[in-house]
């Protein structure tokens, strides 16, 4: 009698069985070719992770519904040609990470809905042009870095929502110029790493909502300039480490939001001017890396409140005095090593609390003097090994507790004496400032010295960091030897020094 299993679970102990001891297999149930699947409406993960490569291609599938994961991870490479796949609607990871690469050109997937993950990671490049897709609502990563670069250029994606990752590190890049994706919403990281590089000028973008990464590391370079973008929330990583360097002034970016590491690495240096960026939160990293120099003067960062490390290691260096930065928190090492070194004397910074490496390594010496600080808690290498010698002796310093390094080994040498270091986390030394002092003659009893406890004779030096006094002889054998007061960096008691821990 023809072993005639009723549904997936009497399926699946039978190939358990057979994958375990297939000599008792064939005993209970006969050959694996010869069974009668016809009952079975679920296939799904019935050769996930096995090693299976045996005869099945007379399995009646014809009632199957379910077939996700059905060969997933396997070693299966068997003739499934004329498998009645009509009734099948979740086709999902049926091949991922598969030795499979047969001929399956003939299968009819006139109701399936789900192929997301269906390639991915496989070894399949057959023919399925002709394939019926026109129910297909997912495609999520369906040739994710699989070897497929076949015709698929006349199928029907006119219900695909979800393209995300479809086409990511694939060797795909063949004509799907006429696709319609009106209805598709996600086209995250749909190119990412791939080696696409066709037209697709015409598609209907107008109701993607996400292109995070779209063309992430890829060598796309088409033309994509008349491309709806009134939908679009989410463009971050869009061009990233990208080869694109094409006209696209007249997007409307609108509703977008994340425009976080857009160009960071990338040839892009297109005008953009136009841009309504009013809605962007986030800009961090946005040109790190870049090209990018052109004029953005009239961008409107009223929202923005993340620009960290926005410029840095860029060649930008253009007007951007009057951009609103009300918004902002975080300036994180926002030009650092950049080219960057225009007027910004303007700027509003009373909401940022993070300038840490702000100018870092870069040739920026511009006034600053008139910024309100008062909210910055970090300054951590802000002027690191910078060109930087300006004013900033009225900066409201109350609320920082870390400018470790602020300015080591800068051509700062300003008088920030006034400053207010009272909550600093770490001893005035590690700012790093270069010991600035006055020289005073006075009479003995004038004044006694704050490190020796005793009188000073006819001059003291007066540091412009902690404005406490000390005598020639402390400069001499402290100041000289470790370059720094000996008031910032020590306490004294009982008339010794001791390092300030």
């Amino acid at each position: 009698m023809v072993f005639t299993p009723k549904n997936r679970n009497e399926l699946y102990s039978a190939i358990n069985l057979w994958l375990d001891d297939e000599q008792q297999a064939i005993t209970d149930y006969g050959s694996i070719s010869d069974w009668d699947t016809s009952k079975v409406k679920d296939m799904s993960l019935l050769f996930n992770n096995c090693d299976f490569n045996g005869d099945i291609s007379k399995w009646d599938t014809s009632n199957v519904k379910n077939m996700c994961h059905m060969f997933s991870c396997s070693t299966f490479n068997g003739n499934i040609s004329n498998w009645d796949t009509t009734k099948v609607i979740d086709m999902s990871n049926m091949f991922n990470n598969s030795r499979f690469n047969q001929d399956i050109s003939n299968w009819n997937t006139s109701n399936v809905k789900n192929m997301g993950y269906m390639f991915s990671e496989s070894k399949f490049n057959g023919n399925i042009s002709n394939w019926n897709t026109k129910n297909v609502i997912n495609m999520k990563g369906m040739f994710y870095y699989s070897s497929f670069n076949g015709d698929i250029s006349n199928w029907n994606t006119c219900k695909v929502k979800n393209t995300s990752r479809m086409f990511a590190f694939s060797k795909f890049n063949k004509n799907i110029s006429n696709w319609n994706v009106a209805k598709v919403i996600n086209m995250k990281y749909m190119f990412w790493n791939s080696k696409f590089n066709s037209d697709i000028s015409k598609w209907n973008t107008s109701n993607v909502n996400n292109m995070q990464g779209m063309f992430y590391y890829s060598k796309f370079n088409g033309d994509i300039s008349k491309w709806n973008t009134s939908s679009v929330n989410n463009m971050q990583g869009m061009f990233s480490y990208s080869q694109f360097n094409r006209d696209i002034n007249k997007w409307n970016i609108s509703k977008v939001t994340d425009m976080t590491n857009m160009f960071s690495y990338s040839l892009f240096n297109e005008n953009i001017s136009n841009w309504n960026t009013s809605n962007v939160i986030r800009m961090t990293r946005m040109f790190t890396f870049s090209k990018f120099n052109g004029d953005i003067s009239k961008w409107d960062t009223s929202n923005v409140t993340n620009m960290s490390e926005m410029f840095s290691d860029s060649q930008f260096n253009g007007n951007i005095s009057k951009w609103d930065t009300s918004s902002v928190t975080d300036m994180w090492g926002m030009f650092r090593n950049s080219n960057f070194n225009q007027d910004i004397s303007n700027w509003n910074v009373y909401n940022v609390k993070n300038m840490g490496y702000m100018f870092c390594l870069s040739p920026f010496n511009g006034n600053i003097s008139s910024w309100n600080t008062s909210n910055v808690t970090y300054m951590t290498g802000m002027f690191q090994k910078t060109h930087f010698n300006q004013n900033i002796s009225d900066w409201n310093t109350q609320n920082v507790k870390y400018m470790y390094s602020m300015f080591f080994e800068s051509n700062f040498d300003g008088d920030i004496s006034d400053w207010n270091l009272n909550n600093l986390a770490h001893s005035t030394d590690k700012i790093c400032i270069p010991i600035k002092w006055v020289v005073v003659e006075v009479n003995k009893k004038d004044v006694e010295c704050c490190v020796l406890l005793q009188p000073i004779e006819n001059e003291f030096i007066k540091c412009s960091t902690c404005n406490k006094c000390f005598d020639i002889y402390v400069k001499e054998n402290w100041i000289n030897n470790k370059k720094s007061c000996p008031m910032c960096t020590i306490k004294w008691e009982n008339n010794k020094v001791y390092l300030m821990k």
